[in-house]
Formats: structure tokens, sequence, C-alpha cells
């Protein structure tokens, strides 16, 4: 109480450097002093609460779990889901037969892809519930039927998952997760392709630059023909963030010591002379790191 009572004085006397020696008071310690609400933890709680609860309308369940969607924007929010528990709520959301609502479903994968991107100790700790990768990947496999949002959103949340973690790396491996992107030349809509795209980079960012790529992650790239699929955009495809995201993933394989085949050097020669024109739109470095390939 004494911190705070200085604190105020220093704020109403504009004292900048008593303030600063101070420091700000604790919030907790603000809260209880002045009144308000619950804490951020029991309002993700209770936002949860109103998404299980079968008693309340849909629109109430989409509100809650927006508002939820907005809490875990803060990383301190997105590791709470892990110490108050609540990651199997959010994973039995993917679920058609336990979601009210369609939206509820494309919220959970964001919620998903919000709290674990660039995060290392939410991904850890959703990789500890298998269910969560599993049910993602159905929802993004070859064949899959479901709505765009959802599916563009899955997609967001593997890539998230897997970028820079080897561990969910291996699990989607393991999930047969190339599936995914091997057809990702064949696929009509920009906004998707281009997620795919992010989903490819993050399966070959997730390695050590001095290392190299595996030799399990190349014999994949072979095996899925990822290097005709990148040549096929560049052949094909006006689009040009989807272009520059192919040549920050030829780029990247450069880096990563990956070993391209004789004829795919060939092919990705006569895919650059069909982006010349492009040149201006997309990144200088990509670009040219992507040019060594075939130098």
């Amino acid at each position: 109480m004494e911190k705070l009572l200085q604190w105020s004085i220093a704020q109403q006397s504009g004292d900048k450097e008593a303030i600063e020696k101070i420091g700000a008071p604790d919030p907790e310690v603000l809260r209880q002093v002045f009144g308000g609400g619950p804490d951020e933890p029991t309002l993700m709680k209770q936002a949860i609460q109103v998404v299980e609860n079968p008693e309340a309308t849909v629109e109430n369940k989409e509100i809650a779990f927006e508002n939820f969607e907005m809490l875990i924007e803060n990383l301190d929010n997105a590791n709470n889901i892990e110490n108050i528990k609540l990651w199997p709520s959010i994973i039995n959301q993917l679920d058609a037969e336990i979601a009210s609502s369609h939206d509820l479903r494309v919220l959970a994968a964001s919620i998903i892809g919000i709290a674990v991107q660039n995060n290392p100790t939410s991904q850890e700790a959703f990789l500890n519930y298998p269910q969560g990768l599993q049910k993602l990947i159905e929802i993004t496999s070859p064949g899959s039927e479901e709505p765009k949002d959802l599916y563009s959103k899955s997609l967001f949340a593997i890539s998230s998952l897997i970028r820079n973690n080897v561990r969910a790396y291996e699990e989607f491996n393991k999930l047969n997760g190339w599936e995914i992107v091997k057809s990702v030349a064949e696929t009509k809509d920009s906004k998707v392709k281009l997620r795919l795209l992010s989903l490819l980079s993050s399966i070959i960012s997730t390695s050590d630059e001095k290392e190299g790529l595996s030799e399990e992650r190349q014999a994949n790239l072979h095996k899925y023909g990822i290097v005709d699929q990148l040549v096929t955009i560049l052949n094909n495809d006006t689009h040009a963030g989807c272009i520059d995201k192919v040549l920050n993933i030829i780029s990247t394989l450069y880096l990563y010591k990956f070993k391209f085949a004789t004829e795919e050097i060939e092919k990705l020669t006569s895919g650059f002379k069909n982006i010349e024109s492009l040149k201006p739109e997309l990144s200088d470095e990509e670009y040219a790191n992507a040019k060594k390939v075939i130098q």
C-alpha cells in the first residue's frame, strides 16, 4: 500500500524520476484496491464455461469464444491456457459433433494458431494433447470437404505449431502431414495457396541451417515433388504474393543445403524466365538467393 501511495503522489506531481524509481504498482493490487471485474485467467475460464454450456445460445457461445480469442493474443494468457487446463476444451470445439456451430470450429482453429505462434511454451503444451494436431490434419487432409474458412485457419494453426519446433514436425510427419502439401500447385484459391506455402515454409524452416535439411526431410521433398510444384507456380501463377513465397522457399532450400536434382534445376531455370516481369514486386534478397540455385 505504501508503494501505491508513493506512486499516486508521484503521478499527481508529474515527477517522472520518482515514477521511474518507484515503478508501476502490481495490477492485482490495483484491482483489489479500486475494484473491478475478474482477472483475465478467470475471464478465460468463464468464456469456456459459456462455450461448453448446453443451455447457452449459439450467439453467446460465439461471443464468449471471440472474447477468449482476444484475451490469448497476450502471451501470458496464451500460456495460461495450459496452466488452467483449457486445451482439451478448445480442441474439442474442432469437432463438428461437439461444437454448436461452424463458427466455433473456425474460432477454435484460430485460437490454436494464435496461441502457439512464435510461442515455444504453448507449442509444447498443445503437443501434450495429440488429438489436437490429429484433428487439424484431418480437417486439412486431401479430400477434406470442410469449408474454406475452417480449412484455412487449420492450416494456419498447423503452420504456427510446427515452425521452429522439431517435436511438432516429427508428430506432423508421423501423421502423414506431408499429404497436405502434395497438391499445393493445383490449389486455385490464392489465399489458401499462400497458407499451404506458409505450411511448406514452416516444414523446411524447422531445421538447423548449419546442419542442413535432414535426409528424411529431403527425401519427402523429392517424394512429393515439391520442387516441381514450386516450378509450376512460377510458370503459371500471376499472384505476386504466391510467387514471392515460392522464392522464399527456394531461397531457404538453398541456404539449408537441399540437394536439387539436375532436372529440378533445369525446370527452375525455365521458371525464373517467366517471372522476370514481376521482379520489381518481389523480395530482392529472396530472389537473389533463389536464383543462386541455377547458377
